[in-house]
């Protein structure tokens, strides 16, 4: 997992509306939208304005990145759940958490970002989150990705399950990693995906993009009116590349974080919500 920095998300707490004007442009939907879409649900199925959650802040390891817990509050506030930050930490904090009968718990380590719902006892963590959610993006902003050229860049944790989405969907995919071995392996996983080593003449020559790697990509290799799904930290793009861009969805925090507040949150739902329809490889732990 990409340990942020408070640089990356200093502004989180304050760009929610900016955020859904962005997406709206690129995508006909907010980031509540989004979520919905993503976990295949209808908001007559759930209100989230009806839950309750706490961030925990957890110091283990390298510490709690200052002002993490405060941006994912504003975000579930930002879906309509009730939202506070514990004033105590680590299992102190879970413990106010719980004692406060909330519906969910953020909580992040080193390695791990989870959201727990409280009744159902489940989690989703924000790795397959992320994944969903921009997934889903390129996928809308597209108008579908059957049968069409998507170039995967990155294949770590967000970029498997992103890999395996984009297989299900029946796209042609072509991965790129720095460790070929990595995508060497999901093609192991996943037959008809391609492998390539070479990212500079795959970003030239391609019209569809889900971005889950820190690669920095210049400008000129960026095609006109390429569409860019882009959940890899810290940014990539310059300036040139932004320009010539059909559209380019990327934050730091938001997306991931949406998508799998509304996943928890659907676990307590009757009929239960099955994401691009119920991977397993995406499944909640």
């Amino acid at each position: 997992m990409t340990r942020l920095t408070p640089e990356m998300i200093r502004n989180v707490p304050r760009a929610s509306a900016e955020r859904d004007a962005d997406l709206v442009k690129v995508l006909g939907t907010t980031l509540k939208g989004l979520a919905y879409e993503a976990v295949g649900i209808s908001p007559r199925d759930l209100v989230m304005e009806e839950l309750t959650a706490a961030a925990v802040p957890v110091t283990s390891g390298k510490g709690a990145t200052e002002g993490f817990t405060e941006s994912v509050s504003a975000i579930a506030e930002h879906l309509g759940m009730t939202s506070f930050v514990t004033e105590r930490t680590d299992v102190a904090g879970l413990s106010d958490a719980l004692s406060a009968g909330v519906d969910m718990i953020f909580m992040a380590d080193d390695e791990e970002f989870v959201a727990m719902n409280c009744h159902a006892r489940k989690v989703a963590t924000n790795t397959c989150s992320t994944a969903l959610g921009y997934f889903t993006a390129l996928r809308l902003a597209a108008g579908g990705l059957q049968g069409k050229e998507v170039l995967l860049i990155g294949a770590g944790r967000v970029g498997s399950c992103a890999a395996e989405l984009l297989w299900r969907e029946k796209a042609l995919v072509t991965v790129v990693d720095a460790d070929i071995t990595k995508a060497e392996a999901l093609r192991n996983r996943f037959k008809e995906l391609r492998v390539s080593d070479d990212l500079k003449a795959m970003v030239e020559t391609s019209s569809l993009i889900l971005n889950a790697s820190p690669a920095r990509i210049p400008g000129p290799w960026i095609r006109e009116g390429a569409v860019v799904s882009s959940p890899g930290m810290p940014f990539s793009y310059d300036d040139e590349g932004m320009s010539k861009m059909g559209g380019l969805i990327h934050d730091p925090l938001q997306i991931g974080v949406s998508v799998m507040a509304v996943w928890s949150a659907s676990f307590s739902l009757s009929k239960k919500a099955l994401p691009n329809g119920g991977l397993v490889g995406m499944e909640a732990i």
